[in-house]
């Protein structure tokens, strides 16, 4: 393979992860960290309190973590092949090489990582965003009926509110409750998600890693939640077989949840 493909199957790749990865969307990075990095540690926090106000600033009011654990960091990855036989005909002919597969890795390896960022993993006691110990919950009403999505919205904000999280706030939401949030509001002209958007100010997202009808709700920021990233998605060169030639897009990340109460899930 040659420079310019070889270049161009990077980029495609590196396009392709951006544009379906959906937590870093909303969670700030630590990292890289280098992809030889194994582990990380992960500061627990308290909830957020008030800064404090006097004359001699003598108070002991200072943010400091609770405990600290270490996060081993996991590879993530999806390997493809490439034909040797289209490689030639590519650099003999001059037709483009067709790298299907190796998007098609990229969708995967983009989707393995948010459904380790919402689901956890379970065999390295990792937890996600959406089974986190701590986490607030709002019981899920039916979202078909129109203004229900926006009231457990409320509840959930509402819930955090009082724990001391402040705006912006996100919305995370399986694809069916993304579309059933697409109703005209209640005489107001207006889409029920464009009022739900207003209302948490830090966007709202699907993704198909949600299976059924959960929703979160977060108060995203680093101090609450992040992503340690080991390295970020591109294509290493596996080796030969058979004359063929077999790739592997890979990255390496963890979640770190911070303060579990910043998370609040409807269920």
């Amino acid at each position: 393979m040659g420079r310019e493909d070889w270049e161009k199957l990077q980029r495609s790749v590196h396009e392709t992860v951006e544009k379906c990865l959906v937590g870093r969307k909303f969670l700030e990075t630590y990292g890289p960290l280098g992809v030889g990095s194994q582990c990380v540690p992960v500061d627990t926090f308290g909830t957020p309190s008030w800064a404090t106000v006097d004359m001699l600033g003598e108070s002991d009011n200072a943010i400091r973590a609770l405990k600290r654990e270490i996060a081993h960091i996991p590879l993530i990855y999806k390997d493809f092949w490439l034909f040797w036989r289209d490689l030639e005909a590519s650099k003999k002919c001059e037709t483009p090489l067709d790298i299907s597969a190796a998007i098609g890795a990229a969708v995967a390896a983009a989707a393995r990582e948010d459904d380790l960022i919402f689901n956890g993993l379970p065999d390295m006691n990792v937890a996600g965003l959406l089974n986190v110990d701590g986490r607030n919950t709002v019981k899920l009403s039916d979202w078909s009926v129109i203004g229900n999505g926006f009231q457990d919205v409320v509840s959930a904000i509402e819930k955090l509110r009082c724990t001391g999280f402040l705006l912006p706030y996100t919305l995370v939401v399986s694809p069916r409750l993304y579309a059933l949030l697409h109703k005209v509001y209640e005489r107001t002209g207006k889409l029920e998600i464009e009022a739900v958007k207003e209302m948490v100010k830090g966007g709202v997202y699907q993704s198909p890693v949600l299976k059924k009808d959960v929703a979160l709700i977060l108060a995203a920021g680093r101090q609450n939640v992040d992503l340690a990233v080991g390295g970020n998605f591109k294509v290493e060169y596996c080796g030969p077989e058979n004359l063929n030639h077999r790739f592997r897009v890979v990255g390496s990340s963890v979640l770190r949840i911070k303060c579990p109460q910043a998370i609040c899930t409807l269920e």
